[in-house]
């Protein structure tokens, strides 16, 4: 027994009050099971759950009406996941009400089993899979759900408005590394802190255990708008892993405008975000553009000091992009990641591994710090997510698209034809000439390879090209000003055998000011 229990029991025998229940009591369990080497959980769930097929196990409903809270019309509900098909794992679910913990066991009542027979005598789950938050997200009358947690680390949330894309996750260990077994480290037991009648935020406290690393996380989470979620974690690592990765994300990217080639699909893109928006110390914005090349694995690396934040954000919001009427991608959310400590030096990784189709994640993004956390040591680390639509449009000129072939009959050259808007909705028209001049202005090109030979570059507006495009025909209003629509584009001779190529580009005004963000690619051959 630590001293800090002894103490509490001391503590609890000359006052006669139990200490109240708080995440330093996670953090130290979590301490505890890093001192000690790991045990597996063990595996109760019985054979007929574990054999559920898919659509045995969709047809298990929860009732709502028996939620957490629901009885007690608070202003959050929660409901479980009943364990069964790929969900075989168990989690420990706790309530805290004024600081007593009190266990929520496992109840059958809670379920509508629908068409699935389950067998006389069959011993019912020793607990729930995982559960979901919900919260008067978009209507006064409906109780929305907002934020899942179920299998290993991973969670998700959402803004109000948005169908659910990509997810999180407390921790991620070796992930999209070739050749190496990634780890997934498990969130073993809950605590949800009854809220008040009052309450705006959710808060729950979550204990990871895996044979590499033990922790406790905090989230505290304001659902609205943009659902904001503040997450404070400590971990401590048993063993070394090769890639550490925090604030871990992973999303889709089937197929998009830059894709080559082209998947034999009727939609002309499909993917869950779209690019990788970084915010800079100095107050710089790198735009990459995800991709997706067959059979080839992309790993590009960002070195940041004390970065803003950086974003997965689903930017093409156009309905005829997807032609997805129930994936509705063109509705994914964004999400922001405001690091808050712990993330003061360090490199970003983004990973994207090839896919066959749209059903597996296969974009990592992690963040790695350097130096690399000891073992046996705790490691302390806060940081905010905002789950939105689209981060708030700045100043700069914001990459919209991105395009590139060959120039007609020079196969041997590659054109790049990038958008740049701004603003991205219509605003009240402050000056007399509808568009901003653009004379003098230039794109900026960088290559990585000394031996890439800039054959040409050059800058266009497409602003009234786009006029007729608008809903409404809103470009013809003379009191609104309307996105203005700058093409960027530029001829490049790459080195004879080159494989893959670093181009970054950006825009200058006349003065040699940068007014965009700055375009970050790797191009690699098909």
């Amino acid at each position: 027994m630590k001293w800090h229990r002894l103490f509490l029991l001391f503590l609890t025998m000359s006052t006669g009050l139990a200490a109240p229940f708080t995440f330093d009591d996670v953090r130290l369990l979590a301490r505890e099971r890093a001192e000690s080497p790991y045990l597996e959980p063990k595996d109760n769930l019985d054979s007929f759950w574990k054999n559920l097929t898919y659509d045995q196990h969709r047809e298990i409903r929860f009732k709502m009406a028996e939620g957490l809270w629901a009885k007690e019309k608070l202003p959050f509900t929660i409901d479980f996941f009943h364990p069964g098909w790929t969900a075989k794992k168990i989690v420990t679910v706790n309530e805290v009400i004024d600081g007593r913990e009190k266990p929520v066991v496992f109840d059958q009542d809670m379920f509508d089993y629908g068409k699935t027979e389950v067998p006389k005598g069959t011993p019912p789950p020793p607990g729930y899979a995982g559960w979901r938050a919900r919260f008067h997200l978009n209507s006064p009358d409906h109780m929305d759900e907002f934020w899942v947690n179920l299998g290993a680390s991973y969670f998700r949330s959402i803004p109000a408005g948005a169908p659910y894309g990509l997810s999180a996750r407390g921790l991620s260990l070796n992930s999209g590394l070739q050749g190496v077994p990634e780890e997934f480290p498990d969130f073993q037991k809950f605590w949800l802190v009854r809220p008040a009648a009052d309450a705006k935020e959710l808060t729950a406290y979550a204990l990871m255990d895996g044979p590499s690393v033990a922790g406790a996380w905090k989230f505290t989470v304001i659902p609205g708008k943009e659902t904001v979620m503040d997450v404070e974690a400590e971990f401590t690592l048993r063993k070394p892993v090769q890639q550490l990765g925090l604030a871990p994300f992973s999303t889709m990217f089937w197929f998009g405008e830059l894709t080559r080639p082209h998947p034999y699909d009727f939609r002309p893109e499909i993917h869950d975000s779209d690019g990788l928006l970084l915010e800079l110390i100095n107050g710089e914005k790198h735009f990459r553009p995800l991709d997706h090349t067959e059979g080839q694995w992309r790993h590009c690396v960002f070195t940041l000091e004390n970065p803003r934040s950086w974003s997965l954000v689903q930017r093409d919001r156009q309905f005829r992009s997807y032609q997805d009427t129930e994936a509705q991608y063109h509705n994914r959310p964004s999400v922001r990641v405001e690091p808050v400590s712990g993330f003061e030096n360090g490199r970003l990784h983004l990973i994207e591994m090839p896919t066959p189709d749209e059903t597996n994640d296969n974009v990592v993004l992690v963040w790695e710090s350097t130096p690399l956390p000891e073992v046996g040591k705790a490691h302390h680390i806060q940081y905010r997510l905002r789950w939105m639509r689209d981060p708030a449009p700045s100043d700069l000129f914001q990459v919209r698209s991105t395009g590139f072939g060959h120039p007609v009959q020079q196969p041997d050259k590659l054109l790049f034809s990038l958008e740049f808007a701004k603003p991205l909705t219509p605003e009240a028209k402050t000056a007399e000439r509808k568009w901003d001049d653009i004379k003098g202005w230039k794109p900026r090109v960088v290559c990585n390879h000394p031996d890439a030979k800039l054959v040409h570059a050059g800058l266009s507006d497409l602003s009234m090209a786009w006029v007729d495009d608008l809903p409404l025909g809103l470009g013809r209003q003379p009191s609104l000003h309307m996105p203005q629509v700058l093409r960027a584009f530029f001829v490049l001779e790459p080195p004879a055998g080159a494989r893959d190529l670093d181009l970054t580009c950006e825009l200058l005004d006349a003065d040699g000011q940068s007014v965009s963000e700055r375009w970050v690619y790797l191009w690699k051959k098909p």
